[in-house]
């Protein structure tokens, strides 16, 4: 199969298409040019960061582009650098930049005989154009990629919570709360408001009301938290054995719940690459290596994501009564809707989103299903949840 020593990219707002051949074994180049307008630098700087920490010894240089719709001025710039590079063995990745900006560089390409291909990026198939894709058959690109690595191609800093460590006890009692899907939704409520009162609290203690203490089906939950080690009860004070255990029971556990049947489903799937939990996602820079710096700040945080064929999936999971009212006239179900369409940003077009909803208020909605479906994001509602793992792999997981 033919390869190229240098990948001449067109640096946009999509990074996948530029970044896949790079990371590539079969296709990875010694050199890329990151041919970018001003208003790009930034996202070249972003692609250079992931290139620099994933290809490790891959030369990275930058050409700055005039105005990307000046179809005569790009084009020069494109037949100077050719020019000056005459004897390199360079291809252009055609994928990227403005339509006018591709359309230059392509003709300058042709004009001196040297090729030019193009990233399906819902197949990640590499399709050469031309007259020297004749009889040639190029295999898919493997490139395996990270969330973290996505989301910093994509011009975000971002902070991965580390895998959680899912106990046996854990399991069981996370697949206990789902199986009881249809009584204990109002329970829950009640611990989660509990669980985010003690967060306030010294040593994580909160005090129950006497309807509290009377209610058998907070008990029964709380007494679930309380086998698994989580929080201890005496009387009508509660305190939790530690944050991350506070955190576990107020919601959390559907997070990790989620975690982990996307955890079993690798072994069967093997475009299913990476699958993370708590990712921090900031609008700040960040250093060269990809680090946050100092004064990126944290905008949102995505409960679970993974990555399958190189297109990020965010899951956001609510164990809260979505019909509450929230900001305004929305309901908390409007807001998570609100906050998954301004996730799916993050990752690039093919980005794809689900709300996981522990009680079912946001499927019950016909306003919130409606404006789901128009946002292309999914919704997992009460007893589905119990299916899980089978949900996500007939909506994403399986061959189309």
């Amino acid at each position: 199969m033919t390869t190229y020593d240098t990948h001449f990219c067109l640096v946009s707002a999509q990074a996948t298409p530029n970044l896949l051949p790079l990371l590539d074994e079969t296709w990875r180049p010694n050199k890329v040019v990151l041919a970018c307008s001003s208003q790009m630098k930034p996202a070249a700087a972003a692609l250079r960061a992931v290139i620099q920490t994933k290809a490790n010894g891959m030369e990275v240089e930058t050409l700055d582009l005039p105005n990307a719709y000046d179809y005569g001025a790009l084009s020069d710039a494109f037949l100077s650098y050719l020019a000056e590079h005459e004897s390199e063995n360079i291809a252009l990745n055609v994928t990227g930049g403005t339509k006018l900006m591709a359309v230059a560089a392509q003709e300058a390409f042709r004009s001196v005989g040297k090729p030019v291909f193009y990233v399906n990026v819902e197949t990640d198939e590499v399709l050469l154009i031309g007259q020297q894709s004749a009889g040639e058959a190029i295999p898919p690109l493997r490139a395996k990629m990270r969330v973290h690595e996505m989301l910093r191609a994509h011009g975000y800093s971002v902070t991965v919570q580390e895998s959680p460590q899912i106990t046996r006890e854990l399991r069981d009692l996370t697949a206990r709360l789902v199986d009881h899907v249809a009584s204990a939704g109002r329970a829950l409520g009640a611990v989660n408001a509990l669980a985010r009162t003690a967060r306030d609290e010294p040593n994580l203690r909160v005090e129950l009301t006497p309807a509290q203490y009377d209610s058998r089906a907070l008990g029964d939950i709380l007494a679930l938290f309380a086998e698994a080690d989580l929080l201890r009860q005496t009387g009508q004070v509660l305190q939790f054995k530690d944050e991350a255990a506070r955190f576990f029971v107020n919601g959390g556990w559907l997070e990790a719940h989620v975690f982990e049947a996307l955890q079993s489903l690798r072994a069967q799937h093997e475009g299913l690459t990476d699958v993370a939990m708590g990712v921090r996602v900031g609008f700040g820079s960040q250093d060269p290596r990809g680090q946050n710096k100092a004064n990126a700040k944290d905008k949102n945080e995505i409960d679970v994501a993974f990555l399958y064929r190189n297109t990020l999936h965010l899951i956001e999971c609510k164990t809260a009564n979505l019909a509450q009212g929230g900001k305004g006239d929305d309901t908390k179900a409007t807001e998570a809707l609100y906050k998954m369409e301004s996730l799916l940003k993050l990752g690039g077009l093919r980005t794809r989103g689900m709300v996981v909803d522990y009680r079912g208020q946001l499927a019950q909605s016909e306003s919130d299903r409606q404006r789901a479906a128009e946002a292309g994001i999914a919704i997992a509602a009460g007893a589905q949840l119990k299916d899980i793992k089978g949900l996500i792999s007939r909506l994403w997981l399986t061959a189309h």
